[in-house]
């Protein structure tokens, strides 16, 4: 078809734009959520319990998920990339954000003004809880692997301070993280390559201060993306002539990656493949 045909053409280009700005590989850099960082519970279940916590009416698990994904894209839609341009801290965007979610799954008891506070702090609170949020397994093996290879690693990432303030400290992924660039802090969500280009500007500062200050900028050729969003993780990060692997846990994205021209190669099942692909291009450039 006329769009895999295209989509081809496209991946050629970038691995062109790679070969052309590369050289050896410097730089691993990784979206957080759903693949870093991954959700151990059931999220309908998280906002559910805080309700049913204060003995309050409260939908099944499923009803208040389908409640979320509604009221997440209408709040972003108003408020978008968490309310960095518009409001104080990404606290008031979830304020909104759980406020929606309880209105349109009927928890109208739990928006009362002396109870909402107290239903919000719960949901906010949970969300920087272990009993939330898992590592993705292999994901720190991958980091140790990289740093073991001599590389910079990063998060490259749509996601707010808290993240990489407290999730990832949380979960021990910090210790190998050099740097963030995070959509919050970049004004801009992936794909917009705003993103991208602010890895590749503190990827450049951090690898001259581990390895010397004559070290030249990274380029783009030069670092690998690994992320689970074929658009906004893959298809921009070769956009801007990066590696990049797809991280398809579940399988659910191979037809639609391989219909945009995506080789079966970039799309892994799990993060433990993360370091051959490393050593491989690492070799490559040899």
């Amino acid at each position: 078809p006329a769009h895999t045909l295209r989509g081809v053409t496209c991946m050629k280009h970038a691995a062109a734009a790679a070969a052309r700005d590369g050289g050896a590989l410097r730089c691993l850099t990784f979206e957080i959520t759903s693949t870093l960082v991954c959700m151990s519970v059931p999220l309908g279940r998280v906002y559910g319990e805080a309700v049913r916590h204060y003995k309050l009416p409260c939908p099944d698990d499923d009803t208040m998920k389908a409640a979320f994904k509604s009221a997440y894209g209408k709040t972003n839609a108003e408020l978008p990339n968490f309310g960095a341009a518009s409001l104080a801290n990404e606290r008031e965007w979830w304020r909104a954000m759980i406020r929606s979610t309880l209105d349109q799954a009927g928890c109208t008891e739990a928006l009362d003004d002396e109870t909402f506070p107290l239903v919000f702090q719960r949901i906010y609170s949970s969300f920087a809880s272990p009993d939330v949020w898992a590592p993705c397994p292999e994901g720190a093996s991958a980091m140790r692997h990289a740093k073991e290879r001599g590389l910079v690693v990063g998060v490259c990432s749509n996601v707010y301070p808290r993240y990489v303030d407290q999730n990832l400290p949380l979960l021990g992924l910090h210790r190998d993280l050099d740097f963030a660039a995070t959509s919050y802090e970049a004004g801009a969500l992936k794909p917009s390559r705003d993103v991208f280009d602010a890895a590749a500007r503190k990827a450049s500062h951090v690898n001259r201060l581990l390895h010397g200050r004559t070290q030249p900028d990274v380029a783009p050729g030069q670092v690998l993306h690994v992320g689970d969003d074929l658009e906004k993780d893959y298809l921009a990060a070769r956009a801007v002539g990066m590696h990049a692997l797809l991280f398809d846990p579940d399988g659910k994205a191979a037809d639609a990656a391989a219909e945009r021209g995506v080789p079966a190669s970039d799309v892994i099942r799990s993060l433990a493949e993360v370091p051959s692909r490393i050593d491989e291009l690492l070799g490559a450039a040899v």
